[in-house]
């Protein structure tokens, strides 16, 4: 069985605190992490138990509020990191690496069992 998403996103749910977060997000084979949630969408949350340095693409370094949360794939659950900045929601390897994705030639990416 396998599942299709437009390319080269996934749609996931993340449970942080008592909120969800429907996410269509791209998937960013360079963010070792969990997930990126735009900071607009941080609010209502209580306050973050860290704040962790991040290397963004460009080289330059900047701190994220670091938050737990648990994310929801194809009938799976993962505990993943959660950071909230910038604003597209991405995908890392924390995520994509327990997962057998296939990208159709720019078409659609698919979740294989």
């Amino acid at each position: 069985m396998s599942r299709h998403s437009p390319f080269p996103y996934l749609r996931v749910r993340c449970r942080v605190h008592d909120r969800e977060f429907n996410v269509l997000g791209y998937v960013d084979t360079g963010y070792d992490g969990g997930l990126v949630i735009p900071e607009s969408e941080r609010s209502g949350l209580p306050k973050p138990l860290t704040e962790i340095p991040v290397e963004l693409g460009d080289g330059n370094r900047i701190y994220s509020a670091e938050y737990v949360g648990t994310l929801s794939l194809e009938g799976r659950q993962l505990d993943v990191t959660v950071l909230f900045l910038g604003n597209e929601y991405l995908i890392g390897r924390e995520v994509v690496d327990q997962l057998r994705l296939c990208f159709h030639r720019g078409e659609f990416l698919e979740i294989e069992e």
